[in-house]
């Protein structure tokens, strides 16, 4: 193990009696998990507390602060004042902040380096050890703090960025282009229909036509199986009606044209998930393994709702808002962009007017918050010789957009294929004038 005077952490605590507004500076650097001592960890941790309720910082009100928290256990009052007697000044706070945050660092990868030994040595006994092993070192990042910067000094990479790089990339549909831009690295993206409303369509279109530029994506299908979406993707290609394909009732010139599809499908990057019941930990895992091999361009979730939660859960509505804050979370990470489909609720159709808002999106409140933009797709309906069936024009309501305004435009779906195209004759402006 590395060597280490824990009396540093004492140090630490004694400037910030020394000096009570140290600290706010020293909270910025280190975590209660960075500490050695497990007393020292509990005394930082109260007078975090006493300063989040405006209180100083003092060993009068961190022994008070501990017995109303009911943590008495954890540090006598005497030695409270033994960390304070140590004679530390104010200034010194950051100085030993650092040293117990490198140390804490240094620790925390060696408990990392002796689990993945662990799982090494454990062998195929522990599943995939690749990926717990990768699920051991995301903790350790997740779990270090690092040190903020003046703003000045992300300047350089900025104006690289800005020249080298173009900051979207565009979907199939130039009408969807004109409102979002496009989808953008480290972004988060929901796109929502009622069932049967065109929502995977819609996912796998846009996989295809990212994986055709050459990027490598990640398809999450909760709903279908491998071979399902590949029918569809045939269907999609290759303008090959899907009651044919799903009966297997082929021309010989619909069994050429699969074949024409074989070919083309098997240079595409594009890997799927298709396993029934996965939890959240089994989409990150994809997510992590698709991003070690390089270039991962998207992510797409089909379907959230379907998302098993974990045992022990007490809130599905709290799982949906922590998955969807994920999802968020891991686009910035792998720096590739996230979509997550979902249901709209079925209440919806009870209204006067049926077109849907954002609150009608199951998990509303994560999804709406968590995601760049918000996309609603709604198809009309009709009645035709006393049937009501769907018309051919879907709407996409974009009722969220961080790159713009909400606005809506109308394309055309061709279920038969499963495909959405843009319409011969575009009724609704690509660009408005307020948006020039």
């Amino acid at each position: 193990m590395i060597e280490y005077d824990p009396l540093t952490e004492g140090y630490m605590l004694c400037a910030v009696f020394a000096e009570p507004s140290r600290v706010w500076e020293v909270r910025q650097i280190i975590r209660e998990t960075d500490f050695a001592v497990p007393r020292n960890a509990a005394m930082f941790s109260i007078m975090c507390d006493v300063a989040d309720r405006g209180d100083t910082v003092s060993p009068i009100t961190v022994n008070d602060r501990k017995i109303a928290a009911g943590r008495t256990h954890e540090f006598t009052d005497a030695y409270t004042h033994e960390v304070n007697g140590l004679e530390a000044r104010g200034y010194q706070a950051m100085q030993y902040a650092e040293i117990v945050r490198r140390h804490g660092e240094r620790r925390k990868l060696h408990e990392a380096a002796t689990g993945i030994q662990a799982l090494a040595a454990a062998g195929d006994a522990e599943g995939d050890i690749v990926e717990k092993a990768a699920g051991l070192i995301a903790d350790l990042r997740d779990g270090t703090l690092r040190q903020s910067r003046p703003i000045g000094a992300a300047f350089s990479g900025l104006v690289e960025e800005m020249s080298t790089t173009a900051p979207f990339t565009p979907t199939p549909w130039p009408s969807l282009n004109a409102m979002i831009g496009g989808i953008r690295p480290g972004s988060l993206y929901t796109v929502a229909a009622r069932s049967g409303g065109g929502k995977s369509i819609f996912g796998l279109q846009l996989a295809l036509h990212i994986a055709e530029l050459g990027k490598r994506v990640g398809y999450v299908s909760l709903e279908m199986t491998e071979k399902d979406l590949l029918k569809r993707l045939i269907s999609m290609m290759q303008g090959i009606h899907q009651s044919a394909l799903q009966n297997h009732q082929l021309t010989e010139q619909g069994w050429a044209s699969v074949r024409d599809a074989e070919a083309a499908v098997q240079s595409l990057p594009l890997e799927v998930f298709d396993r029934p019941g996965a939890r959240w930990e089994d989409v990150i895992g994809f997510a992590r393994a698709l991003h070690r091999k390089g270039d991962l361009g998207l992510l797409v979730i089909d379907y959230l709702g379907l998302v098993k939660s974990p045992p022990g859960s007490v809130s599905r509505q709290q799982d949906l808002e922590d998955w969807a804050n994920g999802g968020k979370q891991l686009a910035k990470e792998l720096g590739c962009s996230v979509l997550i489909l979902e249901q709209l609720n079925r209440n919806m159709t009870n209204r006067p007017n049926p077109r849907p808002i954002v609150s009608d999106l199951r998990g509303s409140a994560g999804l709406e918050h968590a995601s760049d933009a918000v996309v609603l797709m709604h198809r009309g309906e009709k009645k035709i010789g006393g049937r009501v069936v769907k018309t051919s024009d879907v709407d996409f309501i974009v009722a969220k957009n961080r790159q713009g305004e909400a606005a809506t435009r109308t394309l055309r779906f061709e279920g038969q294929f499963a495909r959405i195209v843009q319409k011969e004759h575009e009724t609704t402006a690509l660009i408005e004038q307020e948006e020039v």
